[in-house]
């Protein structure tokens, strides 16, 4: 019995902590700042398949990393939906979609900014 009452402690711990950590458009924002900025430090001019106005576009993000952001992020659309314990964001836009989950503080995006 006294097993199962600490349990039930744990997992209420564990959904206010959940709960009141649920992070929001800024913790998004930044985000996706970070996986700009690494794709765009990580990829080199001419590299890959992409045709001339990829290529021209990440020589202008290469040079104004902060604009490209910007442009980038005017360019999405993103929904937020706000749940008990998470927060679920949907992101569209340059033909691909992402789907991102956050908690505990941080957002854990496994498509965004991929291929």
């Amino acid at each position: 019995m006294r097993l199962l009452i600490s349990l039930i402690v744990l997992l209420a711990v564990i959904g206010i902590a959940a709960f009141a950590t649920r992070p929001g458009p800024a913790e998004f924002d930044a985000t996706l700042e970070a996986a700009i900025r690494d794709r765009v430090a990580n990829t080199d001019i001419g590299e890959g398949e992409g045709d001339a106005f990829e290529q021209v576009a990440l020589a202008g993000c290469k040079l104004r990393p902060s604009d490209c952001v910007r442009v980038v992020r005017e360019s999405l659309d993103v929904t937020f939906e706000e749940r008990l314990f998470t927060t679920r964001v949907t992101v569209e836009g340059f033909n691909r979609t992402a789907t991102c989950t956050g908690a505990f503080g941080r957002f854990f995006c496994r498509d965004l900014l991929e291929g």
